[in-house]
């Protein structure tokens, strides 16, 4: 029997200051993988909408660990971000 694989994946990119330097995020919902850091926003949204508009991993659920940056889990409470 095949893997299922969620197709639902969506990108958005989420401004975080980290080590004292804002960067932009582009985040992979709903795993939550950090796709790429950014110190620009257009940057960030160039790769945002390419990857909405083409869905590159979409057949491999979601872009692999080892590619990844990272993973950011948001507080419900408070939007708060860690990574």
């Amino acid at each position: 029997m095949a893997k299922k694989v969620n197709t639902n994946i969506k990108y958005e990119k989420k401004l975080s200051k980290f080590g004292g330097s804002m960067r932009w995020l582009v985040i992979e919902r709903p795993t939550g993988s950090i796709v790429s850091a950014y110190t620009f926003e257009d940057e960030a949204q160039t790769v945002v909408d390419f990857q909405n508009k083409n869905r590159v991993w979409t057949s491999q659920g979601g872009v692999p660990a080892y590619i990844a940056l990272g993973k950011i889990w948001a507080n419900k409470a408070n939007d708060s971000m860690k990574y």
